[in-house]
């Protein structure tokens, strides 16, 4: 198991405090031995108070500013030509020394239309062309074929890629044409744990990654924790909330936040799903109205009484899982 931070940069406010204030919040997340820093990223037609677009800006930025690992949680694919992505993740591996993990998820088609670009085809279809394209863009050498030279990434063959997806076609496609499986945060632990079965299934005995990004708030008291969570949530969890976006294995779901509460109570989550097939988890800690000392505490907890249970700091880099032994 390996356990990293998921980032929440509003719209609704400037950017550049945002990411200065979680620059510092890394700071003490690389102290406890976290392994990684996350963007997500959405085209909203109005501010939102997460994600920011392009989030390739921002890990490009964070890469001078943070030894950790970096990973897109996640880029959606409808909002990018897929050889300027190509081209733009191979110069992003480079300036983060080859530790960047590109989380890729399809997005909404009218995602395309508000960045201007032609709706695509059979969504299926295109998901798997990406794919192909980023593969063969970052092996291939140098050619006078090539529209436009595609630098080489830092780590051969590229980033390592993981797909998110809620169906099983997307469960088989991270197992074959992907590294890992992503989780997203409004998918409830039923939907998970059926995805990564799904993806180990066909995944086999290859090596891989099943990962999942998860709001957190922890205490010392239990109580006091789930408290904290109504309290400092609500703009982030109301967001799926509104828009019906929980979602379980059989369809919608009520809100889950299966990573609030004490220190024993976070490890008891982690062990089911280390159990379940999950190999990486982000952290959620300070979503839109958590106050800075909220999302301190929650990181220094997880650092001094959870994160040493499961957390193998001597691997090498993210995209290398390794067995997870207690």
């Amino acid at each position: 198991m390996r356990l990293g931070v998921a980032l929440d940069l509003s719209s609704q406010e400037p950017v550049r405090p945002q990411v200065d204030r979680t620059v510092t919040m890394l700071t003490r997340a690389e102290r406890h031995g976290f392994d990684s820093a996350w963007v997500g990223e959405s085209y909203h037609a109005a501010a939102q108070p997460f994600h920011l677009p392009s989030a390739l800006v921002v890990l490009a930025h964070l890469a001078g500013r943070t030894s950790l690992a970096l990973g897109s949680a996640v880029l959606l694919l409808r909002a990018y030509s897929p050889r300027k992505l190509a081209y733009e993740a191979a110069l992003l591996d480079q300036l983060c020394g080859g530790k960047l993990t590109l989380g890729l998820g399809l997005g909404r088609p009218e995602v395309a239309r508000r960045v201007g670009l032609p709706a695509p085809g059979p969504a299926g279809a295109a998901f798997d062309a990406t794919l192909k394209l980023l593969r063969d863009a970052w092996s291939a050498g140098p050619s006078a074929d090539a529209p436009v030279a595609i630098p080489p990434p830092a780590r051969r063959g590229g980033p390592r890629i993981l797909v998110g997806g809620k169906v099983a076609a997307s469960a088989r496609r991270a197992a074959t044409l992907a590294d890992g499986f992503y989780g997203a945060t409004n998918y409830g632990d039923d939907l998970l744990i059926k995805q990564a079965a799904a993806y180990w299934s066909c995944r086999g005995e290859r090596p891989g990654t099943v990962a999942t990004t998860r709001f957190c708030v922890v205490h010392e008291d239990a109580a006091t924790a789930r408290e904290l969570a109504a309290r400092h949530l609500t703009a982030a969890t109301g967001y799926y909330t509104a828009r019906g976006s929980w979602l379980g294995a059989d369809g919608p779901a009520e809100l889950e936040l299966p990573m609030v509460g004490t220190p024993d109570e976070i490890d008891a989550t982690i062990d089911r799903y280390v159990r379940a097939g999950v190999t990486s988890v982000q952290l959620r800690v300070a979503p839109a109205g958590t106050p800075p000392e909220v999302a301190r505490h929650t990181l220094d907890l997880v650092g001094r009484h959870v994160l040493p249970n499961w957390h193998d700091t001597t691997a090498p880099d993210l995209g290398q899982e390794v067995e997870t032994t207690r």
